[in-house]
């Protein structure tokens, strides 16, 4: 009788036993099967923009040599949706904007003479972007 029961009780814990395994065995073989998706995550990227502004000290109304660079001068950029950001040039005639969290294209840029002075743009009024053409702006004294 004892024998009876010892065979019983293994076979029932075989049994628990063997479905265990089939249970991991099956879960195992689904996650190969349809393996977990990779979310759909774009980085978020900073646009950056750039320009110049110059004198145009001979007058030929054209960007060259010897133009010299304009302090102050603010480029603008206008995103889409009519958003704007400024930013002021340095010495050498240079501004940089950051636009964090990127932008979507086209964008316009365009450049203001310094406050309190006595310069006209003369050329381009804006530039379109992405261009491959540098955002250079051409002054001249009113």
């Amino acid at each position: 009788m004892i024998d009876i029961i010892l065979t019983k009780f293994r076979q029932t814990q075989l049994s628990r036993l063997a479905a265990i395994l089939i249970l991991l065995l099956l879960t195992m073989s689904c996650n190969f099967l349809s393996p977990t998706p990779t979310p759909d995550t774009r980085p978020i990227v900073d646009a950056f923009f750039s320009g110049y502004a110059s004198l145009d000290v001979n007058g030929n109304g054209e960007i060259d040599s010897e133009d010299t660079p304009i302090e102050n001068a603010t480029l603008i950029v206008t995103l889409q949706g009519g958003f704007e950001t400024g930013g002021l040039t340095d010495k050498t005639g240079y501004a940089f904007i950051t636009v964090p969290g990127g932008a979507d294209y086209p964008v316009t840029l365009r450049m203001e003479a310094p406050k309190d002075s006595n310069l006209q743009l003369i050329g381009p009024s804006s530039v379109a972007y992405p261009s491959d053409e540098p955002a250079e702006f051409l002054f001249t004294s009113k």
